[in-house]
């Protein structure tokens, strides 16, 4: 079997090295988002910048925690929530109590705009927990004076506006320094007061007689439910402006890994089939020469496995060229921090070369259980012509995968915009997997109704090849139906899904007049209650969103909320199936929708950004809608005190004169919008972050299966010798024998473009139907250029891939070509 082995190598070069570069590029595919996606989580040794100072350092919890079963069943799920719960007031008093304890410094951040630039208040104490160089003048001795971080054109005696949650006042500067935080300082009574009394952390310092870990030991007898941390693990009591930027890049890769996946395992396990399918007159002479069904497979997987682990190899090695330009591309386009990169990380790459493996195997092997279980008998004749295309594997799986891309698309709109988009790949995944299966039964009609314009010799004889070998036009149109499928179909549903939540979002205000922040901290409470008492104002609603954690059963659950003011029905069409808006006031009520399967009056437990457990009962039940999917109103008061101190995202203004409505805005930090601005500008936003994220998701799959589609081409058109040499035996010219490849090549194009076709339509129709619950008339949105690209760039890959290898093939002499072995 191993000279067996070696001779087919080297008769089949050509096949084996089609079936090398499809592993090698999946494997490097799967290795480069595994290796960016990797790398989001720990990033190394982060050593503290706010608190290197300090000893120990005291800080809230950062997490909810579910508990289900019992016994040695009991399984506890935690998350990392949005922000850290506020210290006890009294707590900083009792730690100066501890032996060994020598100072207590009580550090607060609050979100402020320093004239027009977002930037963190700190009490004047913290500065010295970390290292810093006075640059001109001294600290704060006076509650309205404030010391900035340079660079700053700014010098002492100069006077600064600075926006707060509690509205804006007018600082003097006292000093400015230079330092690795970048922070605005002011007395340690001033900063207390902007952060409305909130304790982020408590950092102490020892005498440093005794290890930290003695003091922290002390500090945990002391208290319960706080996270006392050392070491680098104070890291984590500090801001970090990169984990929103982390998590953004974690969810977006989690997706491009999946489609980077499925589209591995579909090409991979297609090339090999092909490759063993192109050699059934081999296994069928195996087999009449007396070779068992075991020994036919046991060469086939052989085969594969040398193959299997040399391209596998060679793809991880090549990872890690491609995986540093692109987390270089992820951190230019806004998706991951500035300085994020690719490390190296064993575990991604061992992962991606045993799916691989594992695919390849699996690939050769269902080819080559088939191959063997011919009988000797029938095996010239099953090796010369196609018989039996549609095994009855292929008509289970492939209806099955279609009735359930038809149920996932049925209930897509009810979960929402956010769910339904993550799971537009998963739905055009199982429609492509159902298209490649049913294929055989398909192709026939498809050929017939596209080619009947060819007319002549050559046009009838790529007419026949494509209709006779329906295996080879499967298994060549597999690759361009997956590229052009993935792409149409997440394309289209895309922008009709996004199109649909921004009608519903327009159609939901009421309002006549937005007021907006000009920088982080928000439009302060006074400034809202100051368009309130404007003349003609019949309400002034300030909004901010935030999410919150629900136990689902075994895990809690990250659902959006929104903090909303009194009055929210005035400024927002809010259609409720039970209860009344009118009743979300207070710290203990909330309104949900529909979807959330919870009813009028019902008490649930919920824990907000902070990891704050609350009981809230349902005071209303609301109409289910894509803009507000499975999002909890929460009452405004509700959101004092929990999270960073922050003012509204968005005041909704019914009435009033829109100049009066701008001074009060403009004087409290914030401005004006109409309702087409505010919603022009967010769609504009939305509509660059979603470009760039679908180039993130589908640019390299789409590469990939670019790739495969000329990798597959040349496999087969190679395979063709003797066909091309008996052509050119009868009389055709060369001239005559490249027309007829191209056309068969189009041809071969064409059914995979209309395959691809027939599945994003469905999907998008599907779709259509299941938005009208939702919004009245939904717009159909299709991106025709760019899908008319793609398009144009596979049937370009196409027929130049089958052109070239014939041509190549014809410079060797009909007479010679013909006697090349099957």
């Amino acid at each position: 079997m191993l000279t067996l082995s070696w001779q087919t190598l080297r008769a089949r070069w050509s096949a084996f090295v089609g079936t090398f570069v499809a592993l090698c590029l999946g494997v490097c595919l799967l290795a480069t988002t595994g290796l960016t996606l990797a790398s989001t989580i720990g990033g190394g040794p982060r050593t503290p910048l706010w608190y290197p100072a300090a000893d120990v350092v005291v800080a809230g919890t950062n997490s909810v925690a579910v508990t289900s079963g019992s016994g040695e069943d009991r399984v506890t799920e935690r998350r990392v929530t949005l922000a850290s719960a506020s210290l006890p007031a009294e707590l900083p008093a009792r730690l100066a109590e501890l032996p060994g304890v020598t100072g207590v410094v009580v550090d607060r951040r609050i979100p402020v705009d320093v004239e027009g630039t977002a930037a963190t208040a700190a009490p004047w104490s913290s500065a010295g927990l970390r290292p810093y160089t006075l640059l001109a003048g001294g600290a704060p001795t006076a509650n309205d004076q404030v010391v900035l971080t340079g660079p700053t054109d700014r010098v002492p005696g100069d006077h600064v506006r600075l926006h707060g949650p509690d509205g804006a006042r007018t600082f003097t500067v006292s000093g400015v320094l230079t330092a690795d935080v970048p922070a605005v300082y002011l007395t340690d009574e001033a900063a207390a007061e902007l952060a409305g009394g909130r304790i982020d952390a408590i950092a102490l310092v020892g005498t440093g007689a005794e290890p930290a870990r003695a003091l922290a030991e002390r500090v945990r007898a002391t208290t319960t439910g706080l996270r006392v941390l050392t070491g680098d693990a104070r890291r984590t009591a500090e801001p970090n402006p990169d984990s929103d930027a982390l998590a953004m890049t974690a969810s977006l890769l989690g997706t491009t890994a999946g489609l980077a996946g499925f589209v591995s395992i579909f090409v991979v396990a297609g090339t090999f089939s092909f490759a063993v399918a192109q050699r059934r007159r081999e296994f069928a002479l195996l087999r009449t020469s007396g070779a068992t069904p075991r020994q036919v497979r046991r060469l086939v997987l052989g085969e594969a496995m040398v193959v299997g682990v040399l391209a596998s190899v060679a793809g991880c090695g090549l990872s890690a060229l491609t995986a540093p330009p692109f987390a270089h591309w992820l951190a230019g386009s806004g998706f991951a921090p500035e300085n994020f990169t690719a490390r190296f990380i064993l575990w991604p790459l061992l992962a991606a070369a045993g799916v691989g493996l594992l695919v390849a195997l699996l690939g050769a092997w269902v080819a080559a259980r088939r191959a063997a279980r011919v009988r000797p008998i029938e095996a010239l004749r099953e090796a010369s012509v196609d018989q039996r295309t549609m095994t009855p594997g292929r008509w289970v799986f492939g209806l099955l995968f279609l009735v359930g891309a038809a149920v996932l698309l049925a209930v897509m709109p009810a979960l929402g915009a956010t769910d339904g988009l993550a799971l537009i790949l998963v739905d055009a995944q199982l429609a492509l997997i159902a298209a490649a299966l049913l294929a055989p039964v398909l192709i026939p009609v498809i050929i017939r109704a596209v080619a009947w314009p060819l007319r002549g010799c050559m046009g009838t004889l790529a007419r026949s090849g494509a209709l006779t070998a329906v295996r080879r036009t499967a298994a060549t149109a597999a690759p361009i139906l997956v590229t052009i499928g993935i792409a149409a179909s997440v394309l289209a549903a895309t922008e009709t899904l996004r199109r649909a939540e921004q009608t519903s979002a327009r159609d939901r205000i009421s309002a006549t007049t937005l007021a907006v922040p000009a920088g982080a901290a928000g439009i302060a409470d006074p400034t809202v209650a100051a368009l309130g008492q404007l003349p003609g104002v019949r309400a002034a609603v300030p909004t901010r969103t935030t999410e919150v954690y629900v136990n689902d059963g075994t895990y809690p659950e990250e659902f959006p909320a929104m903090y909303v003011g009194t009055g929210v029905d005035r400024v927002l069409r809010l259609p409720t199936v039970a209860g009344s808006i009118d009743d979300l006031h207070g710290t203990d009520t909330v309104a949900v929708s529909r979807s959330m399967g919870w009813r009028h009056g019902q008490t649930v437990r919920v824990w907000l950004a902070d990891g704050t457990e609350v009981r809230l009962r349902v005071v209303a039940v609301l109409a289910d809608a894509l803009d507000l999917d499975r999002t909890l109103l929460l009452p405004w008061q509700l959101g004092a005190g929990h999270g960073p101190r922050t003012g509204a995202e968005v005041v909704y203004v019914d009435g009033g004169a829109a100049a009066d409505v701008a001074l009060v805005a403009g004087g409290g930090g914030g401005r004006v919008v109409g309702v087409r601005e505010y919603l022009s500008a967010g769609i504009a936003e939305q509509e660059r972050t979603n470009r760039l994220a679908l180039i993130a998701v589908l640019g390299m799959a789409l590469l990939y299966t670019g790739i495969a589609i000329a990798n597959t081409l040349v496999m087969a058109t190679a395979d063709r010798s003797r066909d091309l040499a008996t052509l050119r035996l009868t009389g055709a010219t060369p001239g005559q024998v490249l027309r007829m490849i191209g056309l068969e090549a189009l041809l071969v194009g064409l059914v995979g473009t209309v395959l691809a076709g027939a599945v994003a339509a469905g999907m998008s129709a599907g779709l259509r139907a299941g938005l009208a619950d939702f919004v009245s008339q939904p717009q159909l949105v299709v991106p025709w250029a760019p899908i008319g690209l793609i398009v144009a760039a596979c049937l370009a890959v196409t027929l130049v891939a089958s052109l070239v290898p014939a041509a190549l093939a014809m410079r060797t002499s009909a007479a010679r070509l013909a006697g090349v072995r099957d």
